[in-house]
Order: structure tokens, then sequence, then C-alpha cells
């Protein structure tokens, strides 16, 4: 099982990644509208990266990022210092430290190949989704890359396709993110 490095903090924000995933317009693509309202979950959270452009796409909501690193949740605190609707949140595997039904949008961005136990992650995920929540989708494209993980670790958009709606969620569309991740967009 692939997981991430925490010594490899610099590829997570990089003007690579910037380039191919630029935070604010993946996030617009997802469907997050300037102003909005609502509350945000980033899951595996890491240092920030869409948390933070989150919290000021819903200036009028929040945004909570939650990670089993606190060397990641220390680095994300100090990258968010002056915004006052962001929190971040150290959580356990396949627990996290959010109230049932709280969420209006989740996050999962590379994430999904390094769970072992994908049902019993995704249950923990409708747990906190109110009753229309979505939860955004970003993972590895299963191709040959010379960066990212293993091939063999990475997980195809039609195996997510199925984890999720055997969980009973409902394919409301594919993002085109990049060339190198595919975007899934799912409401509980």
């Amino acid at each position: 099982m692939h997981k991430f490095d925490p010594k490899n903090l610099k590829k997570l924000d990089n003007p690579t990644r910037r380039k191919y995933m630029p935070p604010y317009k993946t996030l617009e693509k997802f469907g997050l509208k300037s102003k909005g309202t609502g509350t945000f979950l980033d899951i595996g959270c890491g240092i920030g990266y869409f948390t933070i452009p989150a919290a000021k796409i819903l200036s009028n909501g929040r945004a909570i990022g939650i990670d089993i690193l606190p060397e990641m949740l220390e680095h994300a605190k100090e990258r968010a210092e002056g915004l006052n609707n962001i929190e971040f949140k150290l959580c356990e595997e396949y627990k996290f430290p959010i109230e049932s039904e709280s969420i209006d949008y989740a996050m999962l961005s590379n994430v999904l190949h390094e769970i072992e136990d994908k049902n019993k992650y995704i249950k923990e995920i409708k747990r906190t989704l109110n009753k229309d929540g979505q939860i955004f989708i970003i993972e590895w494209k299963k191709v040959e890359t010379n960066y990212g993980p293993p091939i063999d670790h990475r997980i195809s958009q039609e195996e997510v396709i199925e984890l999720f709606q055997s969980n009973g969620f409902k394919l409301l569309e594919y993002v085109e993110v990049s060339k190198y991740h595919y975007g899934l967009k799912f409401i509980k």
C-alpha cells in the first residue's frame, strides 16, 4: 500500500502541480462558487492545498481540513494564518472528528488509492455528508508517469465509480482535472 511520505512535503505545492491542478480553478470546476456558503471538508488535506482556497471561495461558509499526520496540519495552519473560516483537525484513518450530516462538500484528492479498506472509508465520508452533500474525487489516472504513486497502486475511474455507487452515491459528473488526474463528482 502506497502512503505519502511527509518528507516529500514540497511535492504538495510546487509550480508543476499549480500548473496542472491550480487549486482555485479546480475547485470551481467541481462547482464551488465565489462568496459561497456551506461547509467544505478536505479529507487528507495535507498542507491545505485545497482547504485554504476553499475557505477563500466559500467566504460566507467554512472549510475544515483533516489529516492523520500532525506535521501536515501544522504546516497547513501556518499557511492559513489570517483566515477565520478555516480549521484543521487531526483524524484517525477511518474515524473523522466531524459531526454526522454536517458537511455540504467533501474532497478527496489523491487519497483513495492509499486506503486499504475503501468501503469502510467511504461509509465514514458518507456519515459526515448532509442529505444532498457532494463529494469531489481526484485520483491519478492509471497510466505510467515519471512521478506519483506506482501504477499498480493507482485506482481506475471505473473502480471509484463502482465503489461509490455501491455505497449509495450517485455520479453527478466527470470533471477534467489534468492530463495526469481524473475527477469525479458524486452526491449522497
